[in-house]
């Protein structure tokens, strides 16, 4: 077989596995919202009353997020010093990988504190717009649990 032929029959494999796995997701995510729709509502409601436990995990997602803020900063700073000194770099899915789980905040910060990768409108556009949405899902998340927790 060709190379061609060999790259073809590898991309419907990924395509058949992909909508396999799509599936599943359906049919679990259907299996799990018609066991929670069967629970009596103040049982639905009690899986998120447990204080403890609540507040450790708004703790546990605070210092999570600050964390990940922290060394994204550090490693924007990190590698616009060995941009100046010429040296190896911070490779640049790094450090859109920290960024998106959890670190934009710092790393918006870090791109203006430092000057570096401004120019470039991966950066310039993709951190501010991964910024807005960890903003979103950031607050829902802890907004849920703080409510659950200190209300």
């Amino acid at each position: 077989m060709e190379a061609k032929e060999v790259l073809q029959q590898i991309g419907q494999y990924l395509y058949m596995a992909g909508i396999a796995i799509k599936d599943g997701a359906i049919w679990l995510w259907k299996a799990i919202s018609a066991w929670y729709a069967t629970l009596p509502l103040p049982t639905a409601i009690k899986l998120f009353s447990n204080d403890m436990a609540n507040r450790y995990l708004f703790f546990g997602i605070s210092v999570f997020l600050l964390i990940m803020n922290i060394w994204a900063f550090a490693l924007f700073g990190s590698d616009k010093s060995k941009a100046k000194r010429k040296q190896r770099r911070v490779r640049e899915g790094k450090l859109f990988r920290i960024c998106f789980f959890g670190g934009a905040v710092g790393g918006m910060i870090g791109m203006h504190v430092f000057n570096h990768k401004t120019q470039k409108k991966r950066f310039s556009v993709g951190i501010p717009i991964l910024f807005v949405l960890q903003l979103i899902i950031d607050s829902f998340v802890l907004g849920f649990l703080a409510f659950w927790t200190f209300f």
